[in-house]
């Protein structure tokens, strides 16, 4: 009874004035978060411009949605059947607490709950409340970032909101290279500090870079490895994981390009020094609902 009230207090509490600019839900992913079932809400807004993003069109644009009806629709989508979990849910849809309780007391079909972009850290306040209702339903908690944010990280952080950075690297942390690879300047410092908190703080930590034929290169890759090294040797209670090498392809719209193979990622990574664990893999198709 107690996990019920919870969630219906977060289904309720000041929904009358949050609104989240909600880019989609993946009602069931098995690619963001390697060997958990998760749940995956995109936010629109994101400070960076990068080139070949694969969800450009969630860097801008307005899609105002009420919290208490996204939170209806991820409590039915968390707690429904197996095939609810597989029809998307009209976005309109909203459950009473009868229903709630019900589903409360069944068994989850995902056991995490992430935040993607855009840069969901572009909306702390809509952060705080969608990690909050997830911890309600005892969902681990994952977040996808690019690091521009890092005092909103922090304060995450800190109310013990966030179970797993996701962490994204573009290129080495020299300014102009970050600067190329962004479309936005004065981004490497903020990724930098965004790092240092998780490595201080102790938060379960995967980096993740998408090789693309004009960069990141190899030498540049093997900067950011020796950068994690550094971070693991400042910071003995940190809980980095590892270094993801994701294969970058054209986005829709762009013209193609041969991607980098994965026979050579796996050589760039071969040239890193010991002490970092390296995982090469094609990137991940996104599909959402909206």
């Amino acid at each position: 009874m107690r996990e019920c009230r919870s969630i219906s207090i977060c289904l309720r509490e000041r929904d009358d004035w949050l609104k989240v600019n909600l880019g989609g839900i993946v009602p069931l992913s098995t690619v963001d978060w390697l060997g958990r079932a998760a749940l995956v809400v995109f936010l629109r807004g994101c400070p960076l411009r990068c080139p070949h993003c694969h969800n450009q069109r969630l860097q801008t644009g307005e899609s105002r949605v009420a919290f208490h009806v996204i939170a209806s629709r991820i409590v039915a989508q968390v707690k429904g059947t197996r095939s609810a979990a597989r029809t998307p849910v009209p976005l309109s849809m909203q459950i009473d607490l009868d229903d709630a309780s019900q589903r409360a007391s069944s068994k989850p079909f995902v056991d995490a709950f992430v935040l993607s972009g855009g840069e969901p850290l572009h909306q702390p306040d809509a952060c705080a409340r969608l990690f909050r209702l997830a911890k309600s339903l005892h969902l681990a908690t994952g977040l996808e970032t690019s690091g521009y944010y890092p005092d909103r990280l922090e304060r995450l952080l800190e109310m013990n909101l966030v179970d797993k950075v996701f962490l994204d690297l573009k290129t080495a942390l020299v300014e102009t290279d970050y600067e190329r690879a962004t479309g936005s300047s004065g981004a490497a410092v903020f990724v930098r500090e965004s790092l240092d908190i998780c490595c201080k703080q102790g938060v379960a930590l995967d980096t993740r870079s998408t090789v693309f034929p004009e960069m990141p290169s190899g030498p540049q890759l093997a900067e950011v490895a020796e950068m994690l090294l550094e971070l693991k040797a400042k910071y003995p209670e940190n809980r980095l994981e590892s270094l993801i090498l994701q294969q970058g392809h054209a986005r829709e719209g762009e013209p193609w390009f041969e991607p980098v193979s994965l026979e050579a990622m796996q050589e760039m990574a071969g040239a890193f020094r010991t002490g970092i664990k390296v995982q090469v893999r094609a990137a991940p198709k996104i599909k959402w609902t909206n």
